[in-house]
């Protein structure tokens, strides 16, 4: 039976899908998962070999690092965290064939940096390594995900990047029963289960949105004929029963119970997004309240659950209008909540068995590709290539279709990486080009970027519909050379290095200029470059880290009216 009618408290019945039988959590291997191990802690081993022992991880598929059993670290530990894991993944051939990342109780959890719009989880941090989005880690804030918001099988070989999540919870205890409750699941939903949307109208003037996903996700499961409790009220749901799914505002509820506290008892397989920016800033216990934590909802039984280490702004909260239809579909929680999240280099941590299933098979609908989660159908253009050149001093982008629906265009979007700005998010828009409309023949696009002033670029297109719904693509990059008579500073080469390289710069304005090398944690290390700068003239000036530890620096650029800013790669 289906309504549509919310007044109150509202509940769906659910109708009997299947008969009870039980399925595996995986019918794929886990050889595609790495789990990564701290040395330094006993907890850490302990959890990484009871997983590892639980989904049949092969010992090569361990990664042990030394690194502080702290919480919190800083820019250069995580370096040297990051370096093992690479230095691993490297040595072994793994780089390619893994798809998942676990990290464990006693892995450090967040990376506090000097600035706090580049602070972030070690998990989010991990999803860029040894990658095309490399240069992204702890540069310039949160980068927009190449996952976000699609509906396919994920593989690094396509998107890029590392899906990556913790195994964490107050206890040693508490971890394992996460792990126990994603190792055999039903092929049905608990007939007498249901997923719980606790709305606050007080925020339906600051953040509406998040409300609204709420409605939808509702909407959604109720038309798969699932059991849905959607609360409209003042009241801070408390003591629900039988849970497969929960979304709420915690203690940013305007009417929530102590610290936030659920008392829910959950089925296996429950998921949870809990509106709280800092949700997931500690696992230890016992806490120190400020806001709610999701380790109390993984200590009542919950399976899997997104938190946030630092204020990450409701921006990054998870869709869960995505979330909830994806996962019951039976995509798994790596890729249902990465595909509901806009950002990695951020400050998200997803709790749980990455490869984990809500059922045992999934819908005819899972390889589709999403646009808008508002329009959830998949856009009807194929792109089949995109690619960029360097072409007398500009850069052409090449593109090409096999087949388009009421194909309105393509935005073509810029991002400077690594540009100094410490931007977020800071795409623009470089131009327009008309689509075909409808056509079965293969297409062919181009673009000119006559504006690049030298450095690292990355592309993307905008595709748009005739109704205005839209998709990204793929992002690419590209080095592009620093023009004369601009004031401009090249990407160092190579990069990574060891431990020579070279760097390039070029002024507009004669002027007093400098080119120093710093730390990551704002240490100068060289000054490369101190004197009055020509314009007309590029200048290309060594550096030789031989002194120096492994790990990423930053170098600049200064005059008297300008600044830029890169990252370089020191690796021995």
């Amino acid at each position: 039976m289906k309504t549509s009618v919310y007044t109150t408290i509202v509940t769906i019945a659910i109708i009997s899908l299947l008969g009870s039988s039980f399925v595996h959590s995986q019918t794929a291997t886990y050889n595609d998962v790495a789990v990564i191990i701290n040395s330094n802690s006993a907890t850490s081993e302990e959890i990484g070999l009871y997983f590892a022992g639980k989904r049949s991880i092969h010992a090569e598929n361990i990664i042990r690092i030394s690194a502080p059993v702290t919480e919190e670290i800083d820019s250069l530990q995580f370096e040297q965290l990051r370096a093992q894991v690479e230095s691993y993944l490297i040595t072994n051939n793994l780089v390619n064939s893994i798809n998942y990342l676990v990290t464990t109780k006693g892995v450090p959890l967040k990376v506090k940096r000097f600035d706090a719009l580049r602070s972030s989880s070690v998990e989010s941090e991990l999803t860029l390594i040894l990658g095309a989005y490399s240069m992204s880690i702890g540069s310039s804030g949160r980068f927009t995900s190449p996952y976000y918001r699609q509906r396919n099988n994920f593989t690094r070989e396509q998107y890029g990047i590392y899906l990556v999540t913790r195994l964490d919870g107050y206890t040693v205890a508490d971890v394992k029963g996460l792990i126990d409750r994603s190792d055999v699941i039903d092929t049905h939903l608990p007939e007498s289960g249901k997923f719980v949307f606790d709305q606050d109208p007080g925020w339906n003037t600051a953040a509406p949105y998040l409300n609204t996903r709420m409605q939808i996700a509702a909407d959604t499961l109720i038309n798969r004929t699932m059991n849905v409790t959607l609360d409209k009220t003042d009241t801070y749901l408390v003591n629900q029963q039988n849970v497969n799914g929960y979304v709420g505002w915690g203690t940013n509820d305007k009417h929530t119970s102590f610290q936030g506290r659920l008392n829910f008892t959950w089925n296996p397989g429950a998921i949870a997004e809990t509106y709280v920016s800092t949700s997931g800033r500690t696992f230890s216990a016992p806490a120190v309240y400020g806001q709610s934590l999701i380790a109390d909802i993984i200590s009542e039984g919950v399976t899997a659950a997104k938190g946030y280490v630092y204020e990450p702004y409701s921006s990054a909260m998870a869709d869960v209008s995505i979330l909830f239809d994806l996962y019951t579909e039976g995509y798994t929680v790596a890729e249902s909540y990465y595909s509901a999240s806009p950002f990695l280099s951020w400050m998200d941590v997803v709790i749980g068995d990455p490869k984990f299933r809500l059922i045992g098979t999934r819908l005819p609908a899972d390889a589709v590709a999403s646009g808008d989660h508002q329009n959830a159908d998949a856009l009807p253009v194929e792109l089949v290539s995109l690619s960029a050149q360097m072409v007398n001093g500009s850069v052409q982008l090449l593109w090409k279709t096999a087949t388009e629906v009421n194909n309105s265009g393509f935005e073509v979007e810029r991002r400077a990486m690594d540009n100094g700005q410490l931007k977020i998010d800071n795409w623009s828009k470089e131009g327009f080009v008309e689509g075909n409309g409808t056509t079965n023949a293969p297409k062919e696009y181009s673009f000119v970027d006559n504006t690049v002033t030298g450095g690292k670029y990355s592309y993307r297109l905008k595709q748009i519909d005739r109704n205005g719904t839209f998709t990204y693509s793929s992002i690419i990059s590209i080095n592009t050379p620093v023009r004369e008579h601009s004031f401009a500073l090249g990407q160092n080469y190579p990069n990574p290095f060891n431990p020579a390289t070279t760097i390039t710069f070029a002024v507009k304005n004669a002027e007093q200029t400098t080119v120093k090398v710093y730390s990551m944690t704002g240490q100068e290390v060289a000054t490369l470059f101190n004197d009055v700068a020509q314009p007309g003239q590029i200048y290309t000036i060594p550096f030789n880290g031989k002194n120096l530890a492994s790990g990423t620096y930053i170098y600049t650029l200064r005059s008297a009216s300008r600044n830029e800013v890169r990252k370089m790669n020191l690796m021995k």
